[in-house]
């Protein structure tokens, strides 16, 4: 390969990104969506992994806010972002038009501070989607041929419901008496990803006037390593390679 094929394909690894792992837990009302997303985040959150979820909520006024409250009345007075700081619970309230939120949007709100996001709903944004694998949840054996056909791909059903189709290699799952096989299903498919993950994780942020400047893998070895190389040689430094290390610039302005 010559020296130019190696750095352009160099530069194609190291701006390899992988997407947030998305299970997906879907199904008709009362079939137990709510209670299969409380038993795998009990199960993941066990295993060390950082769990986020989201749900879709159909009600076209609802609020998360209440009413008559400061928050609900900075929101009735325009704010498009309220904030809630409590001791224990940050809360942000956006005035948004979510009809066209889409998966990246979703993401991008927790990818940061967490290893898989777990979606309750969110039926048609998913049905199809190779790279969400889903969950469905059966009040009744009917439903089995139908979600065979609209859901794609999936990964496991859950339900008191009896599931029975000729060749069909799906598991069932009772997630009340075996919650822990369901974790475990869910673990084979993400544990990978999440695993690659961590392995790409930023070990260098640069900041300018509190504004974080992207750096791609490459980047941030390099920077990392000649930061640490200098502070290395300087009197009282002792450099193992996991130390937090920061350096402000500033104009010495009299």
């Amino acid at each position: 390969m010559h020296f130019i094929e190696h750095i352009k394909t160099q530069r194609w690894i190291e701006n390899i990104s992988i997407p947030l792992p998305i299970i997906a837990v879907v199904g008709s009302r009362q079939s137990g969506k709510t209670t299969t997303v409380e038993a795998l985040v009990r199960g993941l959150t066990k295993k060390g992994y950082r769990v986020a979820t989201a749900k879709h909520i159909h009600e076209a006024n609802f609020t998360i806010d209440t009413k008559e409250k400061d928050t609900w009345r900075h929101t009735q007075a325009g704010a498009k972002t309220t904030i809630s700081v409590a001791p224990n619970e940050l809360t942000i309230i956006k005035k948004v038009n979510t009809n066209k939120y889409n998966l990246n949007a979703l993401s991008q709100q927790c990818e940061k501070e967490a290893d898989v996001l777990i979606l309750e709903g969110f039926r048609k944004l998913v049905a199809k989607n190779p790279l969400v694998p889903k969950l469905v949840t059966l009040k009744h054996t009917e439903e089995v041929a139908e979600t065979l056909e609209y859901f794609k791909p999936i990964l496991a059903f859950e339900g008191s419901a009896k599931v029975e189709a000729k060749g069909l290699k799906i598991p069932k799952i009772d997630v009340l008496k075996e919650p822990q096989v369901l974790t475990e299903i869910v673990e084979k498919r993400i544990g990978p990803i999440i695993k690659k993950r961590r392995a790409l994780k930023e070990t260098l942020t640069i900041q300018v006037n509190e504004k974080t400047l992207r750096l791609n893998p490459f980047a941030q070895k390099f920077i990392r390593n000649v930061i640490v190389s200098i502070a290395s040689t300087l009197k009282g430094a002792t450099i193992k390679g996991d130390e937090n290390v920061s350096i402000k610039l500033g104009n010495n302005k009299s």
